[in-house]
């Protein structure tokens, strides 16, 4: 494959390898990040950065690289995710970066390989310039597996101690600075019945029927009591039940009923007593409740006032919130300060016909070019 000449050929590099997230339905045989991440490896290598691909499953790693001089004053990294979600569905080819109306298409050309490949090409002109040679900053670039189921990665990399003045999770948000996202908690519901011939349904007992008392809580209950625990910047947290199955066959009274819940919390929200307390709640009315953890990815509220989060809104389009989750919130500590920026409208992302504009593209390179000439100046 020949070097790209520009970010726009770089972007079409990265949508043309295909790095779908395995978990769930793919809509491809085509998983995994291993191909992204030594493409990613490869480009940064070839500029002089030290580089490992860590695996965290077979055939997908974590990249982390480093341009590091001989005396440090700070340490800033770029975060984007290698992975993308699902192709099934899409009305466009996925992994056929095609070019019209001042818009490249493809599966990840928004989330979150146009941001990726903006801040690459930036890297790449900063590594090629003289003030490379005078760098006080250690630049570091993780590129991370699983983020669309998990966020696998990121935990790798913040359970081996990673720290830095600032990480830049890279997500579309416009070149605004998201200091804050809210979390999110799916839990699984099951209620179990007794089975029998739906000729006699007084001889069983309906799993259906306690599953429809369950969602009577959830609806005249929890919901109400979530939204009296707004948070400042972020609102109140949100339930939504995505998904229900239940029974076997129109004549068999159900033995099992299960739905899937969507909770979007907030900082000051404890992800296992909320779990406990609605379990608790659920098995005052239908005893035979169970509530297990999907899976949790906590919320983001990093501090604006932080020296470094306050020279990054400074260059930016200003601070901002959202409602999903990200990276960031699993990497953001006392030692790690971490926001999402990055080029592109979140409104693109997980499209059928997904799509950055090449404005946004290059607008996102040159900010990002400009944030690490300003960065230097700042450690100088």
């Amino acid at each position: 494959m020949a070097a790209p000449k520009n970010v726009t050929e770089l972007l079409q590099d990265l949508v043309a390898i295909p790095s779908v997230n395995p978990q769930g339905n793919p809509g491809t045989e085509q998983t995994g990040e291993q191909a992204m991440g030594e493409y990613v490896a490869d480009f940064l290598r070839a500029l002089g950065a030290e580089v490992a691909l860590d695996p965290v499953e077979p055939g997908r790693p974590n990249v982390v690289a480093s341009f590091t001089p001989d005396k440090p004053a700070a340490h800033v990294a770029f975060a984007p995710h290698l992975d993308t979600v699902s192709v099934a569905g899409m009305t466009i080819a996925p992994f056929d970066p095609v070019i019209r109306d001042g818009k490249l298409f493809g599966r990840g050309s928004t989330d979150t390989k146009g941001p990726m490949a903006a801040a690459l090409w930036a890297v790449r002109e900063w590594a090629q310039s003289s003030g490379r040679g005078k760098s006080r900053i250690r630049w570091t670039f993780l590129a991370l597996m699983g983020e669309e189921a998990g966020n696998d990665g990121a935990h790798a990399l913040a359970k081996g101690g990673f720290s830095s003045d600032l990480t830049l999770v890279l997500e579309p948000t416009q070149l605004g600075v998201v200091t804050a996202h809210k979390g999110a908690l799916w839990l699984e519901v099951d209620t179990t019945g007794v089975a029998c011939h739906g000729a006699t349904p007084d001889k069983g007992r309906n799993a259906i029927y306690a599953m429809r008392r369950v969602l009577e809580i959830i609806e005249g209950k929890i919901i109400p009591d979530l939204s009296r625990h707004p948070h400042a910047k972020l609102g109140s947290p949100t339930l939504n039940v995505g998904t229900i199955s239940g029974g076997s066959k129109i004549n068999i009274v159900p033995d099992r009923c299960h739905i899937e819940i969507d909770c979007r919390i907030v900082p000051g929200i404890d992800a296992e007593k909320f779990r406990f307390q609605l379990e608790s709640d659920l098995r005052a009315v239908v005893p035979e409740v169970a509530v297990r953890l999907q899976r949790h990815s906590p919320p983001l509220d990093t501090d604006e006032s932080l020296p470094w989060v306050r020279r990054l809104g400074e260059q930016a389009r200003g601070f901002t919130t959202a409602p999903w989750f990200s990276d960031a919130s699993v990497l953001s500590g006392p030692k790690c300060p971490a926001i999402c920026i990055g080029p592109g409208s979140i409104a693109q992302a997980h499209t059928k016909d997904e799509f950055i504009l090449l404005c946004d593209l290059e607008d996102g390179a040159a900010f990002f070019r400009r944030w690490m000439q300003a960065a230097e100046e700042s450690a100088a």
